[in-house]
């Protein structure tokens, strides 16, 4: 993928976040929707059917478990919602602008930010600063969910299972998904 088209999906994922973050449900999945269909329509001008179903995989797997991930966070009180959600009694799911970020965050993984599956070490280490901060910032700017109190102890729960959550995904990648990550 060129450097051009690293930027772009950059660009894009970084406006998703701010359109999910602070535009809502409806909005924020229209913007998700458009991204994957925008993405899906140019790899299929430049790759084999076989990777774009590899590609639908890759984007379902995330998601699937940011799902996990964000559940967690939600029922074990790391965030909670301002808003009730009175689905199940324990356990409680995000909200679905939080989701459409995910489904972003799947195709950003395998674009623009594919680089943290070469440095690992690097990748927890962004963890551990990056995903707190990114953590801290979407609650301030969002109205619908917060951070429990004592934040620091919130945020270090949330760095320490982004860690686990990545190196997971490091290993399903190398052994599920190596060849859409090797198309150029």
């Amino acid at each position: 993928m060129s450097n051009t088209s690293k930027f772009v999906y950059a660009l894009a994922f970084q406006i998703g976040w701010f359109v999910c973050i602070m535009a809502g449900n409806l909005a924020s999945l229209g913007y998700a929707l458009i991204f994957l269909i925008c993405h899906f329509w140019f790899l299929t001008q430049r790759t084999k059917s076989h990777s774009v179903h590899k590609e639908i995989l890759w984007v379902i797997t995330v998601f699937c478990l940011g799902l996990a991930v964000e559940t967690v966070y939600f029922s074990g009180g790391l965030l909670y919602s301002l808003i009730p959600n009175n689905l199940f009694a324990q356990v409680l799911l995000p909200p679905v602008w939080l989701m459409s970020l995910w489904l972003i965050f799947s195709l950003a993984m395998r674009t623009c930010l594919s680089f943290i599956f070469h440095k690992p070490l690097l990748s927890y280490f962004a963890c551990v600063i990056l995903i707190p901060i990114n953590y801290y910032c979407g609650a301030w700017l969002n109205n619908e969910v917060d951070l429990n109190q004592p934040y620091f102890l919130s945020l270090s729960l949330i760095a320490l299972i982004w860690i686990v959550f990545l190196w997971h995904l490091i290993l399903i990648k190398r052994h599920y998904f190596e060849d859409i990550f090797n198309v150029h």
